[in-house]
């Protein structure tokens, strides 16, 4: 039990080392070899499976930073005036799923967020981000960036629901190649807005004209 324990620890530091510190250092200032201990020790990295919850919305003291190190992830929230649900974000491998304006400004998060496949993440929660910013305050300077990757997709994703079915389709399959072969038809519809009969139809429709071209 020691030696499984030990191991997922180095696996972790390895990790933590080698694929997020390079990430977070690209998109801010150098992390002192301090503020990576931190890092590493406040860090925990989970199994997720298939269609189990990273997170589900609630209180701000819930969420964590979350860096996807293998999977798919999927944010949607429920609308209560509508009943409908509605989808937010698709996360691959190596993306940061974390909601800054919810943790700056103390707010309750309305997003759910998904595993569409079998992964891992390392998540960081509320309270140990909260004493990482308070001892290491030059962490904080990433925030802008993952604000700025956050509205950077909402323009992306706002402007594609304005389009055609087909033309959500041809920006879909050009941001997530391999994705249409690895999450359901019903995900993808909700994704793009339609229903699912809807994507089916224009599904095939883009790859007959696809094979026309051919």
């Amino acid at each position: 039990m020691i030696a499984v324990e030990k191991e997922s620890k180095e696996r972790l530091k390895s990790i933590v080392r080698q694929e997020l510190i390079p990430k977070l250092e690209i998109l801010a200032v150098s992390l002192t070899e301090e503020c990576i201990e931190h890092i590493i020790l406040h860090s925990q990295l989970k199994p997720i499976a298939r269609d189990q919850y990273i997170q589900k919305n609630g209180s701000y003291e819930d969420g964590h930073l979350n860096f996807l190190y293998s999977g798919i992830a999927f944010g949607f929230y429920y609308d209560q005036q509508t009943t409908r649900t509605f989808a937010t974000r698709i996360w691959k491998t190596n993306e940061i799923i974390f909601d800054t304006k919810s943790f700056l400004n103390c707010e309750n998060r309305l997003e759910s967020i998904q595993m569409l496949e079998d992964g891992e993440v390392i998540s960081i929660n509320y309270y140990s981000l909260q004493i990482l910013l308070d001892k290491f305050p030059e962490v904080l300077a990433l925030f802008p960036y993952l604000a700025i990757t956050f509205e950077k997709h909402s323009r992306f994703y706002q402007d594609m629901l304005k389009r055609t079915i087909k033309e959500r389709i041809s920006l879909f399959l050009k941001h997530y190649p391999s994705l249409i072969s690895k999450i359901s038809s019903d995900i993808i519809a909700l994704y793009l807005g339609v229903s699912k009969t809807s994507f089916n139809r224009g599904y095939a429709q883009y790859n007959h004209n696809k094979d026309d071209d051919v």
